[in-house]
């Protein structure tokens, strides 16, 4: 099967242009190897969700160690996905 790249100049789906309420914060993690980290970066700036200028620079984990911690009432979910 021979698919096509999608279009990235066509709007987004009506189910992703959803508004959230005004002034909710959504916090994004990337974890992985830093070339995985920036594919990332850059496959999101191209699905025109965020731009690379948004995000932190690299931070380097200390002794394998990553603590984090929520606000009252903040969820979080995680996504596993192999480049």
């Amino acid at each position: 099967m021979n698919q096509q790249p999608a279009d990235l100049s066509a709007p987004l789906p009506a189910e992703f242009s959803l508004a959230l309420p005004s002034g909710e914060v959504i916090r994004h993690l990337l974890l992985g190897s830093p070339a995985a980290v920036r594919q990332t970066i850059h496959l999101l700036h191209n699905l025109r969700y965020v731009e690379t200028s948004q995000w932190s620079p690299l931070i380097e984990i200390p002794e394998r160690r990553l603590v984090l911690s929520a606000d009252q009432g903040e969820m979080l979910s995680l996504l596993a996905k192999r480049l």
